[in-house]
């Protein structure tokens, strides 16, 4: 199993040649992959606690996934967040995300971002890169954004890096925070995330 994780921000690689990066599945955050159950690192009982607490960021998509976070002593990362299927009575992980904060230091994030992305165009030498910028639905005023490296892997699943920037007042209701995230996730995911509701 290869790792795909931060050292004080900065990406450091066990992989032996960058042409092996072909598959979302054998890439770790944390020691966890996609396609782990989640149940090996939550209760079933915590997993449905996450699952209430997180639907209403989600409430522009359908149900078909949920998103549990896992706040712990890592180290790399200040949490980590999953999207498993609600009604899978394993909770296999889709999606795995660490973070970490950059709290009103946007500029700050975009360079690390840009330093992490330089890396893993080196590690997915085939992927399609993108880079955009996208409001969160959840804030109808636009204020919410989220910048964007995206590299789509020819085998399925997607590799990202995001500096995420928060509305003020939605960071003291919510108790968000700016952050930059290296996200691992399946297409699955991908067509979810790209399929509101209407």
């Amino acid at each position: 199993m290869k790792k795909l994780s931060t050292y004080l921000f900065l990406i450091l690689f066990s992989l032996s040649a960058p042409s092996f990066a072909n598959d979302i599945n054998e890439f770790e955050i944390e020691g966890i992959s996609i396609g782990d159950s989640l149940l090996d690192y939550l209760s079933k009982k915590e997993i449905i606690e996450e699952i209430e607490i997180n639907k209403p960021s989600y409430n522009y998509l359908n149900s078909d996934f949920a998103e549990v976070y896992l706040f712990k002593r890592f180290k790399k990362y200040n949490s980590l967040s999953f999207f498993v299927r609600p009604n899978d009575k394993k909770y296999i992980i889709y999606f795995i995300k660490g973070s970490n904060s950059y709290d009103n230091e946007l500029d700050q994030c975009l360079i690390k971002q840009e330093e992490i992305a330089k890396e893993f165009s080196k590690i997915f030498i085939n992927a399609k890169k993108d880079e955009y910028s996208l409001k969160y639905d959840f804030d109808k005023t636009g204020k919410s954004k989220s910048y964007n490296v995206t590299f789509y892997l020819e085998s399925g699943g997607y590799a990202e890096i995001n500096c995420s920037k928060y509305r003020k007042d939605l960071k003291i209701k919510n108790n968000f925070k700016d952050s930059l995230q290296v996200v691992i996730g399946t297409e699955e995911i991908l067509n979810w995330f790209d399929n509101p509701i209407n």
